[in-house]
């Protein structure tokens, strides 16, 4: 009897060894090659994937509180530019958006599960430029804009690209001759750079192609003089004599010089 149980151990002996080698490298070939299939059939659903479709914009909400950007513009522009929420090129779509008028700058930030949220900061318009546009605090061009509603503002006109320095002269000229009782309203340059003082009541003040401002020292001396001479008012002042100027009333065609 212990004879056959020590055979049958003995047979019994070498299985363990066998179910050894099958967990080896055999079970890792089987799962490498079960991992290939996932990684296959991940890849093949990716190829199809559509974020726009499978995640799309639900809702543009414009914040900020615009009062003259154009909002149904900018919805439209950003459903246009991003229909979907998964992959959106933000950067070109603000860029996009603050090419636009009244869009000084534009802040886009996404919102789960469907929004996109869009900060709009409108430019401060600090003059009129010509005839329908106007001179942000940065010194850039924007509009055109109905220039109606900003009369209140100096108005600037010139050569595009000229704005900072006739804003800078404006400031300067309104300084100067505010000590004299006059008050300016604009400045006007030519192509040659000819520029005309503008002023409240009316009057013009011609300079030249000299921007010295020195020369504006003979009109706050001159100016008792000037109010008390004539019961008419002021139209023109010519300022480009070396050494005096020429004042012209209304309804008067011929120049005095002093």
């Amino acid at each position: 009897m212990n004879a056959r149980r020590n055979n049958r151990a003995t047979r019994r002996a070498p299985q363990p060894a066998r179910l050894k080698v099958l967990a080896g490298p055999g079970l890792r070939l089987l799962a490498g090659m079960a991992l290939a299939g996932v990684l296959v059939l991940v890849a093949a659903a990716w190829v199809q994937f559509d974020p726009e479709a499978v995640v799309p914009i639900g809702q543009v909400e414009i914040v900020g509180d615009p009062q003259h950007a154009d909002v149904a513009a900018i919805r439209e522009q950003a459903l246009h530019r991003v229909p979907g929420f998964v992959g959106a090129d933000l950067e070109r779509l603000r860029d996009e958006l603050e090419a636009m008028p009244w869009v000084d700058s534009a802040q886009l930030r996404r919102r789960w599960p469907d929004t996109l949220e869009i900060r709009i900061t409108e430019p401060v318009p600090v003059a009129q430029w010509g005839e329908d546009r106007l001179v942000d605090r940065h010194g850039r061009l924007f509009g055109p804009v109905a220039l109606e509603e900003w009369s209140f503002l100096p108005a600037l006109s010139g050569q595009d690209g000229r704005q900072v320095v006739l804003m800078q002269r404006y400031l300067e000229v309104s300084a100067r001759l505010a000590d004299a009782g006059f008050e300016v309203t604009g400045l006007e340059e030519g192509r040659r750079h000819e520029w005309t003082i503008h002023l409240a009541d009316g009057a013009k003040v011609l300079m030249g192609r000299d921007d010295d401002l020195a020369r504006l020292g003979r009109l706050v001396h001159a100016a008792p003089a000037i109010r008390t001479q004539r019961d008419a008012p002021v139209a023109r002042i010519d300022l480009r004599y070396p050494h005096g100027m020429a004042v012209a009333w209304a309804g008067e065609a011929a120049e005095d010089r002093r």
